[in-house]
């Protein structure tokens, strides 16, 4: 097995989520100027819909990552450089967690549900546009915050990739990724 590689299920979570991400800070960043309409509701329901995947996917990827193994760190890596990345990844996975659950309660709190085509989800909080407002100012903040955290991880990969040259980046591509599931330690 490569163990310098992430697992195909892992890498599939990981830029699934990644374009999902992308997509939701672009729509809600376009739908603010688009004229109101048909058009602009079906950005912003869209937006809202995808960071509800965005929560059950997040689940589901730290479910994955608790039975499957992980490539370690090159040991060319300091280990302050080693903490960092720790840290950031850290950052990313609860960020990942707060900009959409931060998001839900806004939409819900203004008693709204959730469309997603074949079946919509009424929202399960009490109408408070006053409570609603207060957790947008703080979703928005936090997106901001997961967008800059997006950018230094992407920033990090590239150093790794052109300046490094250590080949990083390829432990998150799909060519040759075996899955590997985490067998269970016997004491």
């Amino acid at each position: 097995m490569d163990r310098d590689r992430y697992n195909r299920l892992a890498i599939l979570f990981h830029w699934v989520m990644a374009a999902l991400i992308f997509y939701a800070a672009a729509a809600i960043l376009i739908a603010d100027d688009l004229p109101r309409g048909a058009f602009r509701d079906l950005i912003k329901t869209t937006h809202n819909s995808v960071g509800a995947v965005v929560v059950v996917l997040l689940v589901l990827r730290i479910l994955w990552r608790m039975v499957s193994t992980a490539p370690a760190l090159p040991s060319a890596m300091t280990a302050q450089q080693q903490r960092l990345a720790k840290l950031a990844h850290l950052g990313l996975y609860g960020l990942m967690a707060a900009v959409p659950l931060l998001g839900l309660a806004t939409h819900f709190l203004r008693g709204r549900g959730l469309e997603f085509g074949f079946f919509s989800i009424a929202s399960p909080l009490a109408a408070n546009r006053t409570l609603s407002r207060s957790i947008k100012e703080v979703h928005e903040l936090a997106a901001y915050a997961l967008l800059a955290l997006v950018a230094f991880h992407i920033a990090a990969a590239l150093w790794h990739q052109f300046i490094k040259r250590d080949g990083l980046m390829g432990r998150m591509s799909f060519s040759a990724s075996p899955l590997r599931i985490r067998s269970p330690e016997l004491h």
